[in-house]
C-alpha cells in the first residue's frame, strides 16, 4: 500500500470512522474507501471537499495525500487510474469536456441533442479537471457571474429545456475556472462558490425533472454540493441534497433517497429555517409515498404544513416552494395512497394557488387531478388530462410525461381512455 495513502485510512481511524461509515457520509459505496486506502483509484473531484471535511484536512493537504509533488495539484492532474466510465466508448473527462465545450470534434450542442434523442448521456466527468482555469478572479467578475446565475434562475420558467442545460452548462464551465482561480476560504471565493452551486443545481433540476436525465443530474448535483461547501450556506446545501433525493427516489430507492434527506437536515440544524424543512419535508413526504409507506408521507407532511407556518427569511432564490406547492406535494402522496377525495381537496387547492408563471407545475398538478378524478368524476378527470395534455404539448416537461402512462391506464376501458392514450402516446415520443 501506497504510504500516502495509508494516510487516509489512518485519518480515518482517528475521526473515529469505519470506512462504511465514511462511505454512509460521502454517499459512496464502501468498496470505493477502500479502493482509495489500497491507493487502485483516486477520489473524484466532487467527493474531494466533503471527504476532506471528515477527515479533518484542508483540500490541499488532501491533494498532497495523492500528487506528492505539491507544484501539481490532484484536481488539476489528469489521474492515471479512477473510477471506470459510465458508458462505454467515452471516458468522464471526454464527455465532460464535450459538454462543457471543450472538444474539438462533436461540440455541447451536438452532443446533448444526440444524447437526449438516444439516452446515451450517461456519463460526465470531473469538471474541476476538465475546466479551463482563468488566470485572474476579481470582485468585478465574481459579481457579472452571480448576476447571470440569477438571470438563468428566472430564464429556468420561460427557456425551454435543452437551451436551458445548455445556458447553464456553459455558465457551469466558466464558473469553475473562476473558481480554481480563487483564493479558497476568502469571501469572494465563498460568494462565487455559492453563485456556481446555484448554476450547477439549476443544470441538475432541468436534467432531471424537464429531460429526464438522471445521471446528467448526478453529475450536476454532485458538483453542485462541491461548490456549496466552499460558499459555507447551509441552507443552500439542505435545497442541493434534498433535490439531489429525488435521483434515487425517482428509481425506487428510499434508503438511498433518505442518506440526502438526512444530509439535508443535518444542514437545516445548523442554520434552521421553517420554509425551507418544509420543502425537505414534503419531499421526503412525497419519497415515500412513492414506495408505498402512505401513513408516514401523510405524516410528513402534516409536519411539513406545521413548519411552512412557523416564520421564516426567504432566501430570494427559493423561488420553487411555497403554499401552493405544499398542496401540491401533499395532493400527489394522498394520491398515491389511494386517498381520491383527500387528493383532489389538496390539488384543487395547489391548482388556485400557483403562480402564473408556473407552467411546468401546473400540468403536474392536473394530471394528478385527473389521476384523483377518475374514480369520482370521470368526465372531469378527462377534462383535467387533456388540459394538462395540452399544456405539454408547448411546454414539454419531463416530470409530467413520467406521469401519463398511470393517469391514462386508469382511464382504459372508459369513454375517454383510447383517445387520451393516443395523445399521451405522442407526448411520449417526444
Amino acid at each position: 500500500m501506497n504510504n500516502r495513502r495509508e494516510e487516509i485510512a489512518q485519518r480515518r481511524r482517528v475521526q473515529g470512522l469505519s470506512q462504511e461509515a465514511l462511505a454512509a457520509h460521502l454517499n459512496v459505496a464502501r468498496t470505493t474507501v477502500a479502493r482509495w486506502e489500497s491507493g487502485e483509484v483516486i477520489p473524484l473531484p466532487w467527493v474531494r471537499p466533503r471527504l476532506a471535511e471528515a477527515l479533518g484536512l484542508s483540500l490541499i493537504e488532501l491533494d498532497l495525500i495523492f500528487t506528492p509533488d505539491a507544484t501539481h495539484r490532484v484536481a488539476r492532474a489528469a489521474p492515471t487510474t479512477t473510477e471506470p466510465p459510465c458508458a462505454p466508448g467515452l471516458d468522464d473527462e471526454t464527455l465532460w469536456r464535450i459538454l462543457m465545450g471543450e472538444s474539438d470534434g462533436l461540440d455541447r450542442k451536438q452532443f446533448l441533442q444526440l444524447a437526449l434523442a438516444t439516452g446515451a448521456a450517461s456519463a460526465l466527468g470531473a469538471v474541476e479537471a476538465a475546466a479551463s482555469p482563468t488566470s485572474v478572479l476579481d470582485p468585478r467578475s465574481v459579481g457579472s457571474y452571480v448576476t447571470i446565475a440569477a438571470v438563468q434562475r428566472d430564464l429556468y420558467w420561460t427557456l425551454d429545456s435543452p437551451a436551458m442545460l445548455d445556458v447553464a452548462l456553459g455558465h457551469l464551465r466558466v464558473g469553475t475556472g473562476l473558481l480554481r482561480a480563487s483564493r479558497h476560504g476568502s469571501e469572494l471565493s465563498a460568494t462565487l462558490a455559492a453563485a456556481v452551486a446555484h448554476t450547477a443545481l439549476l443544470a441538475a433540476r432541468v436534467a432531471l425533472f424537464d429531460l429526464g436525465q438522471p445521471r446528467i443530474a448526478e453529475r450536476c448535483f454532485a458538483m453542485a454540493e462541491s461548490a456549496s461547501m466552499e460558499a459555507h450556506d447551509p441552507w443552500l446545501a439542505a435545497v442541493i441534497a434534498g433535490h439531489h433525493a429525488f435521483v434515487p427516489g425517482f428509481a425506487g430507492d428510499l434508503t438511498a433517497a433518505r442518506c440526502h434527506l438526512d444530509l439535508a437536515a443535518v444542514h437545516l440544524r445548523r442554520r434552521p429555517n421553517g420554509l425551507i424543512s418544509s420543502w425537505v419535508g414534503c419531499v421526503s413526504a412525497e419519497l415515500h409515498a412513492r414506495t408505498g409507506d402512505g401513513a408516514e408521507a401523510r405524516s410528513l407532511t402534516d409536519r411539513a404544513e406545521q413548519a411552512l407556518a412557523r416564520p421564516a427569511d426567504v432566501p430570494e432564490w427559493f423561488d420553487f416552494y411555497d403554499a401552493s406547492r405544499l398542496a401540491g406535494f401533499a395532493g400527489n402522496a394522498a394520491l398515491l395512497a389511494g386517498d381520491s377525495v383527500a387528493a383532489v381537496g389538496w390539488l384543487d387547492r395547489a391548482l388556485d394557488e400557483l403562480d402564473e408563471k408556473a407552467v411546468k407545475q401546473r400540468s403536474v398538478v392536473l394530471l394528478d387531478l385527473a389521476a384523483a378524478h377518475q374514480s369520482l368524476d370521470a368526465d372531469q378527470g378527462a377534462a383535467y388530462a387533456d388540459e394538462a395534455m395540452s399544456l405539454l404539448e408547448t411546454a414539454p416537461y419531463s416530470a409530467a410525461v413520467g406521469r401519463l402512462a398511470d393517469v391514462t391506464s386508469r382511464f382504459s376501458g372508459t369513454p375517454h381512455g383510447a383517445r387520451l392514450i393516443e395523445r399521451a402516446r405522442v407526448l411520449q415520443a417526444v
